[in-house]
């Protein structure tokens, strides 16, 4: 029997390069199986990564579906080892199958209490760790908000912003249904709601946005690298996150690792649920009005966009290698495997005073509905090093209220002068990005 980890796709798409690496890394084969995609082209483009595959007949995968590649995949001589799934749609899958397999992972019960979002901020309220209020939307019922503070409105489970703003008029909520069914009728990220379609509102937290690149292991928290959100646009109903750079430039270094600590905490508080293995893409922000931190999410994977390229030029490592390690390491190599993430840590470097490396990259965002006409990014000097337009010319963009990502570029960028590099980029982007449509 050949050993293998069982990748679970969705519709023939995932990160397939940077997993068949991880997974060729730790020398076993890659097998996948993949929910239906839109086309057949998508799974042949990813099949060449893989050992073996099968797809099932539905756009979405089911727990019985997993279990059946198993089964599958060991008549034809693969033994399945672990289950790996970057699309968080599938993270409970993953999860399940894992503690059937043996293989290191968090506990289903901590990654619901993260996916549901109401459920987290109480959880982090109760544990003193939280001063946001918040409350989940009933239908029909107009919940009571504070005048004098700022509201914001999310979906208890999302990503991709789905759906994610500011609440100016009260009345706004009423058009909440209809942004449900556009989630219901979503069918590249309908699986991200697991069946789940209610809101809440909560407290808006005024201040700096920052992500912090973490990993877990045995409980023993190892923050890798934080970028902070450069640079936020707010559409109707939705918010992008247009720019991203690390380190951070708008607090000094005693408040970061604050902010550091902060979040070591607030893991520490949701370890007893079994939040004890893998990457963890934390958003939070400096509550400036009060002088503290909050975190807004704790989002059970890595990072989406350029973060896990943009990690790995921080600190040489790549989530995606780590994860993999992680869910097979034997127990004899957690030391080691502990002390290659704390040499590697840029918030301990930066502790410590040293230098490190710095990148910075930039998301452009499409418009719902529209179809792309052209699209192109070909500035004269300074190409970015790595570049990925995921829209071809003649591409209908979805009509939901969800960031629509158009292009990701990243750049390396001199940690010294980061500010001027910020406002460069940001200029240059600007100027020779073209997108125009039908």
């Amino acid at each position: 029997m050949k050993r293998a980890v069982l990748l679970l796709m969705h519709q023939g798409k995932s990160y397939m390069e940077q997993i068949a690496e991880a997974v060729a890394g730790v020398g076993v084969s890659l097998v996948a199986v993949s929910s239906r995609p839109k086309t057949p082209e998508v799974l042949e483009a990813s099949s060449r990564h893989l050992a073996d595959w099968v797809v099932t007949e539905e756009p979405e995968l089911q727990s019985g579906d997993v279990e059946k590649a198993v089964r599958e995949f060991a008549d034809r001589g693969y033994r399945i080892e672990a289950a790996f799934a970057s699309f968080e749609g599938y993270r409970l899958l993953m999860s399940e199958l894992n503690e059937r397999l043996g293989a290191r992972d968090c506990a289903a019960p901590a990654l619901r209490l993260c996916l549901d979002k109401f459920e987290l901020r109480r959880h982090l309220f109760a544990e003193g760790l939280s001063e946001v209020r918040g409350h989940r939307i009933t239908p029909g019922v107009t919940p009571e908000l504070d005048p004098a503070a700022r509201w914001f409105v999310k979906p208890v489970r999302g990503a991709a912003s789905f759906a994610a703003f500011l609440l100016e008029n009260v009345e706004d909520l009423a058009e909440l249904p209809a942004i449900q069914e556009q989630m219901r009728a979503d069918q590249s990220m309908r699986a991200i709601f697991m069946d789940r379609y209610d809101f809440l509102v909560e407290e808006y937290v005024e201040g700096p946005e920052f992500s912090f690149e973490t990993f877990v292991l045995d409980g023993r928290v190892h923050h890798l690298c934080v970028h902070e959100k450069a640079r936020v646009e707010r559409l109707e109903r939705t918010t992008l996150e247009g720019m991203s750079v690390s380190p951070p430039v708008s607090l000094d270094r005693e408040l970061l690792l604050e902010g550091a600590d902060f979040v070591t905490d607030c893991l520490a508080a949701l370890a007893g649920h079994g939040l004890t293995t893998g990457p963890l893409h934390i958003e939070v922000k400096y509550w400036e009005a009060k002088r503290r931190w909050e975190i807004i999410e704790i989002n059970t994977r890595m990072g989406g966009s350029l973060i896990d390229p943009s990690v790995r030029t921080v600190t040489g490592l790549s989530s995606f290698d780590l994860w993999i390690e992680a869910l097979l390491l034997p127990d004899g190599e957690r030391d080691a495997f502990h002390e290659r993430l704390a040499r590697a840590s840029q918030l301990e470097a930066l502790r410590a005073g040293s230098p490190t490396r710095a990148t910075l990259f930039l998301s452009k965002y499409g418009e719902k509905g529209r179809t792309i006409d052209e699209i192109r990014f070909e500035p004269p000097t300074r190409p970015p090093r790595i570049l990925r337009v995921h829209v071809a010319e003649g591409t209908r963009l979805e009509d939901s209220d969800r960031a629509i990502c158009l292009m990701d570029a990243l750049w390396d960028v001199a940690a010294e002068d980061l500010d001027a590099e910020i406002a460069f980029l940001d200029r240059h982007a600007t100027e020779h990005f073209h997108v125009r449509y039908r």
